[in-house]
């Protein structure tokens, strides 16, 4: 198996590192292989969302990967990947970090960095994935629409640092947090839940497919849902959706 980051191709300026990668996938690159780009004029983030990129104001990257597992438990890599982005901050640039389901992190509640994985499934057998990564390092100040949500490494910590000293801790962080999702998706689950202080006790509503849930957070499931408690007390794994956080609880 080859090591993430084991091949970096650098560009000045790509429309969007995910899509030159899964390009590069679908061609028969290796696992491995890492783009990066400079500036991303069309990056974007869940649910299609536009992913600001400026020049040289971030680590945007994104990583061919080739994983050998069942489809339905791949979500587990999503996992491993904002454990990998936490870790990084807050272990080796000294940022409070947390994640909020299934893998936005944040920093003083606002999101610091985005996570996309795209999979290519055939006949439930998984051909690729890969991980993007956008991680705001200089950011001074952000766009009005995101002015509240979005925060910097700068602005957090006030230093400012280059794009590289950030990748190599994550690249070496992603790599064990990659082969732990392969083999032992319980310890990704566990180290996510232990990161997050949204993973127990936390008032959440959900926006799903099916509608609206609302209640409090009761940990992941085996596969990396989430597990909310309704008013009512029923139990429901929550699959894919928008998690807007209410009102931390405490148990007693």
């Amino acid at each position: 198996m080859a090591m993430l980051g084991s091949r970096v191709l650098r560009f000045e300026r790509l429309p969007s590192t995910n899509d030159l990668a899964r390009e590069m996938a679908a061609s028969g690159a290796e696992e491995g292989v890492t783009v990066i780009a400079r500036e991303q004029t069309a990056g974007r983030g869940r649910h299609g969302r536009a992913w600001s990129s400026p020049p040289g104001e971030g680590l945007y990257m994104s990583v061919v990967l080739r994983p050998d597992i069942n489809p339905e438990i791949s979500s587990v890599i999503t996992l491993a990947a904002a454990v990998a982005v936490a870790e990084t901050l807050k272990l080796d640039f000294q940022i409070e970090a947390d994640i909020k389901w299934p893998n936005d992190v944040l920093a003083s509640g606002r999101k610091i960095c985005g996570i996309l994985v795209e999979a290519a499934i055939e006949k439930e057998r998984l051909l690729y994935a890969v991980m993007g990564i956008g991680v705001n390092i200089a950011h001074r100040e952000f766009a009005e629409e995101i002015r509240e949500s979005a925060t910097s490494m700068l602005i957090e910590s006030g230093k400012l640092v280059a794009a590289d000293e950030v990748l190599a801790p994550l690249l070496s962080r992603l790599e064990h947090w990659y082969r732990r999702a392969l083999k032992r998706q319980d310890e990704v689950i566990a180290r996510w839940e232990e990161i997050s202080t949204c993973a127990h006790d936390c008032a959440v509503s959900v926006e799903t497919p099916e509608g609206l849930v609302e209640g409090l957070t009761r940990g992941l499931t085996a596969v990396g849902a989430l597990i909310i408690e309704t008013d009512k007390g029923r139990l429901r794994e929550i699959t894919s959706g928008e998690v807007r956080l209410r009102k931390k609880v405490r148990s007693s």
